[in-house]
C-alpha cells in the first residue's frame, strides 16, 4: 500500500511534464501561424501542399485560430499550476504556504523558459517548420473546441459592444 503515493507522485511529475510541452505546443503554434509569410503560403497553398492547405485554411478565421490555441495553452497551464500546487504540498506537507510559494515562482520560471520564450523565439525563426506540423493537430481542435471558441467570441463581441468598441475597424 505503501507503494501508492509514489506512483500517483511519478504520474502527477509525468502528466506536469506533459502539460508543459503541450504549452510550448501552444505558444510555439501561435507564434509560428502567425509568422507565416503570406505569399509564400499562397504559393504552396498552389502547389498542392497539404499542410500549408491545413495552415491557410486555419488562417482563413485568426480569431478563431487564436481562440483555439489560447483555450487550449489556458487549460494546460491552468492544469499544470493545479499538478504542481499537489506536488509542492506532497514534497513540503508541513510548510503549506512555502508549498504555495515555491509551485507559483518555479512553475512561472518553467512556462516562461520552457513553454513561452523558447519555442516562440524558435517559431519565429522557423514558421513553417513549426506552424505546418502543428496545422495537423489545431485542425481536429478547431473542429472539436468550436463550441468553447464560439462561446468565447461572443462573450469578447458583446464585452466590446458594452464599452462601444467596434471589434473589427473599418480601413
Amino acid at each position: 500500500m505503501d507503494e501508492l503515493p509514489i506512483s500517483i507522485d511519478a504520474i502527477l511529475w509525468i502528466a506536469l511534464v506533459l502539460l508543459v510541452l503541450f504549452s510550448a505546443f501552444f505558444s510555439s503554434s501561435e507564434t509560428a501561424m502567425m509568422s507565416l509569410n503570406r505569399y509564400r503560403l499562397k504559393n504552396l497553398v498552389k502547389k498542392g501542399q497539404k499542410s500549408a492547405i491545413n495552415a491557410n485554411d486555419l488562417l482563413e478565421r485568426p480569431d478563431k485560430l487564436i481562440s483555439v490555441i489560447l483555450i487550449g495553452n489556458n487549460l494546460v497551464n491552468i492544469a499544470a499550476a493545479s499538478i504542481s500546487t499537489v506536488l509542492a504540498t506532497r514534497l513540503l506537507p508541513h510548510n503549506e504556504n512555502l508549498a504555495l510559494v515555491a509551485s507559483t515562482v518555479v512553475l512561472t520560471l518553467v512556462v516562461l523558459v520552457f513553454a513561452e520564450v523558447t519555442p516562440k523565439t524558435i517559431a519565429q525563426k522557423f514558421p513553417e517548420r513549426v506552424a505546418f506540423p502543428a496545422s495537423y493537430i489545431l485542425k481536429p481542435l478547431h473542429i472539436l473546441l468550436a463550441p468553447a471558441v464560439w462561446i468565447m467570441n461572443h462573450l469578447v463581441g458583446f464585452l466590446l459592444w458594452i464599452f462601444r468598441i467596434q471589434k473589427h475597424s473599418a480601413n
